[in-house]
């Protein structure tokens, strides 16, 4: 019997890393902006939205920016109409789902007039 026993519980085994790794997509870490958000997870936005202003102010160039979301992983979201800029990074993990969203608008020369983040958790 326990020749049995120890090759199941190995397949067993194997087949939940197996789906653990499909369901996360592999381990991405979250953007160094949100990585060490401090205190509680309803406080995030705001402290997100504060940093992101701080590292990016107003009168910053828009390349700057961009090419910092696109360094740690943020997508471009469409824009539509009068709609600010947006791009997005989504964190998949086992029963929750992380998504952090940077808006801005910039002026004719490229620079910015509004910057803001957002935090939002969904969990099963």
């Amino acid at each position: 019997m326990r020749r049995f026993v120890w090759p199941a519980v190995t397949l067993l085994l194997m087949a939940a890393s197996f789906g653990v790794g499909r369901k996360t997509g592999g381990f991405r870490p979250l953007p160094a902006i949100a990585a060490t958000l401090p205190g509680d997870e309803t406080d995030f936005s705001r402290e997100l939205d504060e940093r992101i202003g701080e590292r990016f102010p107003i009168g910053t160039s828009e390349e700057t920016l961009i090419l910092y979301l696109s360094g740690e992983g943020f997508s471009p979201e469409w824009r539509r109409r009068e709609d600010a800029n947006a791009s997005a990074f989504v964190w998949n993990g086992l029963i929750c789902q992380k998504i952090i969203r940077i808006f801005w608008r910039a002026d004719e020369r490229g620079l910015l007039t509004q910057v803001n983040g957002t935090y939002q958790s969904q969990c099963l």
